[in-house]
């Protein structure tokens, strides 16, 4: 019997996409039952080298397309030269090489609207999964102190998801005027309930800014004299709600957040972590390394934390960076965070893509996360930073031979 090599082709892509989806899930911190989680952990870096392999040619050329990350993963792994923990150092590099990899391979494999397929699959995925836990088995799916966490070990980590699934299925609707797009509207109803009942602060903050800026796609799209004028308002808007939510924090953390003006208990680690912090300023005390140091394990005996075998955090991702890699691996991030949203603005300006505005929203995201928790979002960031940096290249080769084109045409 003759095998058809397009069925046989075809099925082999589905295959490859699945196998996609499921890791993107395990890197979002689905949480899986053990034993399976050990495994899953431990094949992780042969099934990841298999995605790399399948696109060998293309993942140096991505994973270059930001000299700021590349500086930072760089500085990274030298401090294995100075970690105060060399054991906690080698096991997060392998796991930052890791992610990269993977990251290289989306953004190297898949065009960005079949990326954002890919994302609609994984918000999908997690959003019945853990509806479906929540009513079957409520005691694994909801947490101790009353939040919803679902497939997730943290409550958290269910709110960032669905908040960025709220954003996704609504950039679906407005691309798809005219088609149906019940299941998209459905999507987002069942989210916001899944992010409200999380009984995340943050996750309700990160999902009212990146709705409340869903209209700037729009602004966007118009044309250049009356974007100017629309960005002029929108900034007096802004300004004008800084001022409020600044004069009246009090109110907005204690009554409608549930928040203390402590941060519940955070701003007295935040004091002890930069003092220790600024003993080690500008190399930190090594990558992934600062909770097992005498220095972290010092914070957390004086602290309410008390001491944790599996370590602790500072709920702010900025000051994690500068604790690992001091004030050189802390530059390099908000270097790297500054040349892509400069990238993505102006590509988005060009193009005037919604896949582009996703980008921009992810990004947004992933900012407003790293100030209000320590949520892993390096598959997030490093998928937009190396996507982005792609686009650019385009753009960039595609302005070149243009230009080039136009000379030849004269002469």
């Amino acid at each position: 019997m003759q095998i058809d090599n397009k069925v046989l082709n075809r099925w082999l892509k589905y295959l490859e996409v699945a196998f996609t989806i499921f890791w993107m899930l395990f890197f979002m911190g689905v949480n899986f039952p053990q034993p399976l989680a050990s495994l899953f952990k431990a094949i992780s870096y042969p099934a990841i080298g298999i995605l790399v392999l399948i696109r060998w040619k293309r993942i140096p050329y991505t994973a270059t397309r930001d000299p700021f990350l590349l500086f930072s993963v760089v500085v990274a792994i030298l401090s294995l030269l100075w970690t105060g923990n060399l054991a906690t150092t080698s096991e997060g590099i392998r796991g930052l090489l890791r992610t990269l990899m993977l990251a290289a391979y989306i953004a190297s494999r898949y065009s960005l609207k079949d990326q954002v397929k890919l994302w609609t699959w994984v918000f999908s995925i997690i959003l019945v999964l853990s509806s479906l836990v929540i009513i079957c088995v409520p005691s694994y799916a909801i947490a101790k102190e009353g939040g919803w966490q679902g497939i997730f070990p943290y409550k958290n980590f269910l709110g960032y998801t669905m908040s960025l699934a709220v954003v996704l299925f609504l950039n679906h609707i407005i691309s798809h005027k005219g088609k149906q797009n019940w299941l998209a509207v459905i999507g987002v109803a069942a989210a916001i309930v899944l992010v409200i009942l999380a009984k995340s602060s943050a996750s309700l903050v990160s999902v009212l800014v990146l709705v409340l800026g869903m209209p700037l796609y729009q602004v966007i799209k118009q044309h250049y004299k009356f974007r100017v004028v629309i960005v002029g308002i929108i900034c007096i808007l802004v300004s004008g709600t800084a001022f409020l939510i600044t004069t009246n924090m009090d109110t907005i953390l204690v009554d409608i957040l549930g928040e203390g003006l402590s941060f519940n208990g955070r701003t007295p680690i935040w004091d002890l972590a930069i003092e220790k912090g600024l003993e080690r300023p500008w190399l930190g005390y090594g990558f992934n390394a600062f909770w097992s140091s005498d220095a972290g394990i010092d914070i957390m005996v004086h602290t309410w934390s008390g001491l944790r075998e599996e370590g602790f955090n500072t709920h702010n991702a900025f000051l994690e960076q500068f604790l690992s890699l001091g004030f050189i691996g802390l530059a390099s991030s908000i270097l790297s965070l500054i040349n892509v949203f400069t990238r993505i603005i102006i590509v988005l300006l060009k193009t005037k893509k919604i896949e582009i505005f996703w980008l921009f929203q992810l990004q947004l995201f992933t900012v407003l996360v790293s100030l209000a928790d320590s949520y892993d979002t390096a598959l997030v960031s490093l998928t937009i930073t190396l996507t982005i940096g792609l686009e650019w290249s385009r753009i960039n080769k595609y302005s070149s031979n243009l230009h080039l084109n136009n000379n030849q045409a004269v002469f």
